[in-house]
C-alpha cells in the first residue's frame, strides 16, 4: 500500500532560451518557479521529505525548513540518482517531479497518489486528455498522442517503487538514447507496436503491458483531470502564460 512518499524534483538544468538561466530559478511573480512545486508537494498529505536537485545557486535562493538539497549531474538520470542519494531511504515510494510545472497544486499531487492507491503496480504514470487540458490551458501548447482510448498528453510525475529504480533507470536511458533514432526505437518496443500506435490503433492497455514487459515491474498509466500535471514551461510564451495565469 502507498502511504508516505519522498519527492524527488528535477530543477538542475534547462533554458527557456540561450542566457536566460536555468528555469526553475525563473521568477514567476515574487516567487521563483520552483517554489511553486516545493509548495505544491510541502502541503500535499503523502509527501514526506522533498529532495531539490538544482544547482548551488538555487539552494542559497530557497531556504526552506527541512528542505534537502542534490547537485546535477550530466544527465536527467544522473540528477535523479543523486536525488535519491540525498535521502535517508525512509520511504518505500519516490514521487519524481520536474522544476518547471509552476501550476502544481497539493490537490492534483494528492488525486494522483490517491488514484495509484486504487491499482496494483510497481510505477505510475499520468497522463491528461486533450479536452482537460485545452479547457483549462486553451492557449498552452502541448504534444499529444492518439491512442484508441483518446488523444492525450503526458504529465510531469512518475511515481515508483524504490526497489525497481535500477531497472527504470536503465530503460528509460535507452528510450532517451533512441528517442530520435526510430529504426532503433522500433527494435527496442517493437515495430508492431509503433505500426499500432502511428495507426492510432494502440490502447492504453497495450502500452502498459509493453512497458511492463521492458521494465519487469508492472506499470499503470493514471488519467487525470488536473491539466496542472502537464503544463510545464519549455519556450518564452510558456513563461508568459505562466506570469500571466499566476498574477491573475
Amino acid at each position: 500500500m502507498i502511504d508516505r512518499v519522498d519527492a524527488v524534483i528535477l530543477a538542475g538544468g534547462g533554458e527557456i532560451e540561450p542566457g536566460t538561466g536555468v528555469k526553475g530559478m525563473l521568477n514567476i511573480g515574487s516567487r521563483m518557479m520552483v517554489e511553486y512545486v516545493i509548495e505544491a508537494l510541502d502541503k500535499s498529505k503523502y509527501i514526506d521529505q522533498i529532495v531539490l536537485v538544482g544547482p548551488e545557486a538555487m539552494k542559497e535562493n530557497c531556504m526552506i525548513q527541512g528542505l534537502l538539497f542534490a547537485l546535477p549531474g550530466n544527465t536527467i538520470l544522473e540528477s535523479f540518482s543523486n536525488g535519491l542519494e540525498a535521502l535517508n531511504g525512509s520511504q518505500a515510494w519516490i514521487l519524481a517531479c520536474t522544476g518547471d510545472i509552476p501550476f502544481l497544486t497539493s490537490e492534483a499531487v494528492d488525486d494522483f497518489i490517491d488514484q495509484c492507491r486504487e491499482r496494483e503496480a510497481d510505477f505510475y504514470y499520468p497522463i491528461i486528455r486533450r479536452e482537460t487540458a485545452e479547457e483549462r490551458f486553451p492557449n498552452a501548447k502541448r504534444t499529444y498522442a492518439s491512442l484508441r482510448d483518446g488523444t492525450f498528453t503526458g504529465g510531469n510525475l512518475f511515481l515508483l517503487r524504490r526497489g525497481i529504480v535500477e531497472r527504470c533507470l536503465s530503460v528509460a536511458a535507452e528510450f532517451i538514447k533512441y528517442r530520435k533514432n526510430p529504426a532503433a526505437l522500433a527494435r527496442l518496443v517493437g515495430f508492431g507496436m509503433l505500426c499500432k500506435y502511428f495507426f492510432g490503433q494502440l490502447s492504453i492497455a497495450e502500452a502498459e503491458r509493453r512497458v511492463s514487459q521492458l521494465v519487469g515491474a508492472r506499470g499503470s498509466a493514471v488519467i487525470t483531470s488536473y491539466a496542472e500535471i502537464g503544463v510545464d514551461v519549455d519556450k518564452p510564451s510558456d513563461l508568459e502564460l505562466a506570469k500571466e495565469l499566476v498574477c491573475e
